[in-house]
């Protein structure tokens, strides 16, 4: 009998800890994500820019695409982004809206490093997208 009291709590322990970890990851996904405070500052009319630093850049030729695109788990919208992605130039932004499933947009046609127009600056993007 104890053994199965055992487990029984360790089996207790396991789902508390699990609901613990989904409540924590729910959070971090609908208050801390970037790309939706991204989104909101564009809304709001606080912010034009999308993004200026971080480490992904633009390829040679690349265009960067400001994509609006629901964040999902699984078939449920948690809420809507706002990104920048980088892309063959000669893609379009019509199929790079297919690709990821949202609207997209032409925001930096040629991209470079010092380049500080549009919302997708200094030749950043969130993600690359392959043809």
């Amino acid at each position: 009998m104890r053994v199965a009291g055992g487990i029984v709590r360790s089996f207790g322990v396991a789902a508390v800890t699990l609901a613990f970890c989904g409540l924590a990851e729910l959070l971090a996904i609908t208050a801390l994500c970037p790309r939706h405070r991204a989104w909101l500052r564009n809304r709001q009319g606080r912010s034009e820019v999308i993004l200026d630093s971080g480490y992904r850049t633009a390829r040679p030729g690349d265009a960067i695409y400001a994509c609006t695109t629901a964040h999902r788990v699984g078939s449920v919208t948690l809420h809507e982004d706002l990104g920048c992605y980088c892309a063959p130039a000669d893609l379009g932004a019509t199929a790079i809206g297919l690709k990821l499933g949202g609207q997209c947009v032409v925001d930096q046609p040629h991209p470079a490093a010092f380049d500080d127009r549009g919302a997708c600056r200094h030749a950043r993007c969130d993600d690359h997208i392959d043809p």
